[in-house]
């Protein structure tokens, strides 16, 4: 198995947040795939706020993609161009809740989904979060801070709606405190 070969490649759509990119591409065995569709997508980060109280920071907030109201945990995109993620993890927790941490932590990265997308969300456990100010939102933004206690919130499939994405959030920050149990905040 090798990659395939891209003999043809479109940008068919492109705005400030996303790029549609068509490619005809090719097999190592000669078959030739007419039509490919890339997303091609600025950096994601995620981050997992706990408090040292031990309750995870999450925000209420309508998602058009799903036509539900979901709970979830902070993040957004990074800037075009932006490689500093922990910086931009921090920014997007401020904005959307209005909490700080006293330590960011990278706990992983994965593709968003590597087969129509080309970006990655790094994930950030944030310890310490504290409510420092207001949220600073976007024009389309509305969302809605709290928090749940962190066991709750591991008790995941009793969400109505769950991301995937989310899920791996809970992965890492679990992998991450299984091999430094001493960053478990005491309340844990």
């Amino acid at each position: 198995m090798k990659p395939w070969k891209i003999l043809a490649s479109e940008q068919t759509f492109k705005d400030r947040f996303i790029s549609l990119r068509t490619d005809r591409c090719q097999r190592a065995d000669g078959h030739i795939i007419p039509t490919y569709h890339i997303l091609e997508q600025t950096e994601w980060v995620t981050v997992i706020p706990i408090t040292d109280a031990g309750n995870i920071v999450l925000i209420e907030e309508y998602r058009h993609g799903a036509a539900e109201i979901t709970i979830g945990l902070p993040g957004g995109v990074s800037n075009p161009g932006e490689t500093d993620f922990k910086a931009a993890a921090s920014r997007e927790l401020v904005e959307e809740t209005g909490y700080v941490c006293r330590e960011m932590i990278a706990v992983g990265r994965a593709y968003a989904n590597w087969a129509w997308q080309d970006n990655q969300v790094t994930y950030y456990l944030g310890l310490g979060a504290r409510q420092s100010g207001q949220q600073d939102l976007d024009p389309n933004e509305e969302i809605r801070p709290f928090e749940m206690p962190y066991s709750e919130f591991l008790d995941y499939e009793q969400l109505t709606h769950q991301h995937s994405l989310h899920a791996a959030a809970l992965f890492y920050a679990e992998r991450y405190f299984r091999r430094h149990p001493d960053k478990l905040p005491p309340a844990l």
